[in-house]
């Protein structure tokens, strides 16, 4: 093993970047002035909520009041919620999903339909699937006042198809659907399907955060877009005083800097490919192919409390799930290349123990 050790915590539990933003992010941040740290936004006086809403809006061809500001994608998800889902309705959700879906129902009296996910393979990978058909029979069913998607899904990270996607949408169209995106980018740019489905779908919402490609988690700051249906919901989500200004700048600086991003992801996929192969050498672990940027991986029950403390006095910290869905799985967050190789290494060193 390398002689290298970290003398400070690796967090590569919370799906954080340890990358960073785009380096313009820093330089604007050394220039701050008083109009973005003491004054109120003034967009409201041209008729927007922010220059982040306006600026999404003209790059995807939506009305500006389409486009709704949030503090990441947790937000967004509160709202929605908390708008329409009253006192005994049904919120239908993933149920290999992340665990705050399963709690916000209750904060208003709702309560939970699980759908399945399945086990399966892509490209000789093992992979989590979405089971649309199966989908289709719950919804049919239950009836939910709310739909939950994530594409990509975490902790699972597969993705939903477009095809499949569309087939799903056509069934639902009496309920409110959310597709949660929060892990755009990892996978795939592709942003085609965004106002088609917006514009034909008026039910649906499609939310997105700067948290996890743009590296900008400690900023707080996403958006979505809303079908035409959402009126309530754009109302309820307006911030008469503006947003934060700080929040707002850095958001545009990170889509002007697509390239950095870019080069950041390509290594990530590189590293992906390299957790493939390692970890399918091990007795006993299963990575599952991931559109994110993490890995969940499978591993056997009786090392895992054990190779967490080893993990821990080397100042690794990955997430050992321990949920109803997940009893033997890992959920790494891709680090640098550097830790990435670290963490190999320190995982068969534990393993030789």
């Amino acid at each position: 093993m390398s002689d290298k050790k970290y003398s400070t915590l690796q967090y590569l539990d919370r799906n954080e970047s340890q990358y960073g933003p785009s380096p313009k992010c820093y330089e604007y941040l050394k220039n701050v002035g008083i109009e973005d740290l003491a004054w109120y936004s003034r967009d409201f006086s041209r008729g927007v909520k922010s220059k982040l809403s306006e600026r999404i809006a003209k790059d995807f061809g939506f009305k500006e009041s389409q486009i709704i500001n949030s503090y990441g994608s947790e937000d967004i998800l509160k709202q929605l919620i908390h708008r329409y889902v009253s006192r005994g309705e049904k919120i239908l959700i993933p149920r290999e999903a992340w665990w705050y879906y399963k709690k916000v129902a209750y904060e208003v009296g709702g309560f939970n339909v699980e759908y399945p996910m399945v086990k399966g393979e892509i490209d000789g990978v093992a992979s989590y699937l979405y089971d649309i058909d199966k989908m289709i029979q719950i919804y049919e069913r239950e009836r939910p006042r709310v739909v939950v998607i994530a594409s990509p899904n975490n902790p699972t990270g597969n993705k939903m198809d477009s095809d499949q996607l569309y087939k799903f949408l056509d069934v639902c169209r009496g309920a409110i659907v959310m597709i949660d995106e929060a892990y755009w980018g990892f996978g795939s740019t592709d942003n085609s399907y965004v106002k088609p489905y917006i514009d034909e779908f008026p039910n649906l919402i499609i939310c997105r955060t700067f948290s996890k490609y743009f590296a900008l988690a400690g900023s707080r700051i996403g958006f979505s877009f809303a079908g035409n249906n959402l009126e309530e919901l754009k109302g309820y989500t307006t911030r008469y005083l503006g947003y934060n200004l700080v929040s707002e700048n850095l958001a545009i600086i990170a889509l002007d800097d697509m390239p950095y991003y870019e080069k950041v992801t390509k290594m990530m996929q590189d590293d992906k490919e390299y957790f493939y192969k390692e970890f399918s050498k091990l007795d006993g672990f299963t990575p599952y192919k991931s559109y994110s940027n993490f890995m969940l991986v499978d591993m056997p029950k009786e090392i895992r409390k054990d190779l967490d403390k080893f993990l821990k006095e080397r100042n690794i910290l990955i997430k050992f799930l321990d949920e109803e869905a997940f009893k033997t799985e890992t959920r790494i967050t891709l680090g640098t290349q550097e830790q990435n190789k670290y963490l190999i290494e320190s995982i068969k060193e534990f393993l030789k123990k």
